[in-house]
């Protein structure tokens, strides 16, 4: 399945389904807002993966068109621990490494701040590599980790390591299938600003159910595991009597 074809399933998946799609998204956020205000950020880092893997599951169960209530929107909590100890990895993979580089580019670009224009022109240079440096690693890393919570909500018995090493198996030979996935998403996120927030109600669900049909598409080689769309024709031949009589009128002339 191209981009193309997963937002559009997933437009035809949320159809009639924003109503509860909406309270999840407000009852999850309730919980990351509490979490926030109790424990600042550490306590945010503890509940976010436990919050993706309830995204996770209700959005997997739309994309499959099986629904389950409540269950739906609070089974990731059950994958509370594995959920913590995959966040601080993911977490640490990303900022020590940031963190390293960052550290050593001010080593760096602190002496020759001390040698007039010509020294902070060679520290500007220097200071932009090393952004555009951390730029690539962290978008890299984000890529190889992107399913991480989805195959935890698939795979219950490996652990938050095991999740991760999964998804960058799953996620490798798709680096750029999964940049342009999100890319395609970065006006209706333009919008969502200029709206204050107000189309994030349309959009956040959008994009949930587009990522667990990217998912679903890349899960089985050559997206076999992906649930496909009828098409019109076949929709409308399926719902046409004539269309079956015809067809009916056929076959028994053709076994005369």
């Amino acid at each position: 399945m191209t981009n193309g074809d997963i937002k559009r399933k997933a437009k035809a998946d949320m159809k009639n389904g924003y109503g509860f799609a909406i309270l999840t998204m407000i009852l999850l956020n309730l919980v990351l807002v509490g979490s926030l205000t109790v424990g600042l950020f550490v306590g945010l880092l503890v509940t976010a993966g436990a919050v993706q893997c309830c995204y996770v599951a209700y959005f997997i169960d739309v994309a499959k068109h099986e629904r389950k209530g409540i269950d739906s929107t609070y089974r990731g909590f059950r994958q509370f621990m594995r959920a913590l100890v995959a966040t601080l990895i993911q977490f640490a993979i990303i900022a020590l490494p940031v963190g390293v580089l960052t550290f050593i580019e001010t080593l760096l670009v602190i002496p020759l701040l001390q040698n007039g224009s010509a020294g902070a022109s060679a520290a500007g240079l220097i200071t932009f590599v090393f952004i555009v440096a951390i730029i690539v690693y962290v978008v890299v890393m984000s890529v190889k980790m992107y399913f991480t919570y989805y195959v935890m909500n698939d795979e219950v018995d490996l652990s938050g390591w095991e999740c991760i090493r999964r998804s960058m198996k799953l996620a490798k030979g798709h680096f750029w299938k999964i940049v342009g996935f999100e890319l395609s998403f970065l006006g209706w996120w333009i919008l969502c600003l200029l709206t204050l927030g107000a189309l994030m109600l349309y959009v956040t669900p959008y994009h949930y159910a587009a990522q667990a049909n990217l998912y679903l598409a890349l899960k089985e080689p050559d997206g076999k595991a992906a649930p496909k769309i009828p098409s019109d024709t076949a929709v409308v031949a399926a719902s046409d009597p004539a269309a079956d009589a015809e067809t009916d009128s056929a076959a028994g002339s053709a076994a005369e």
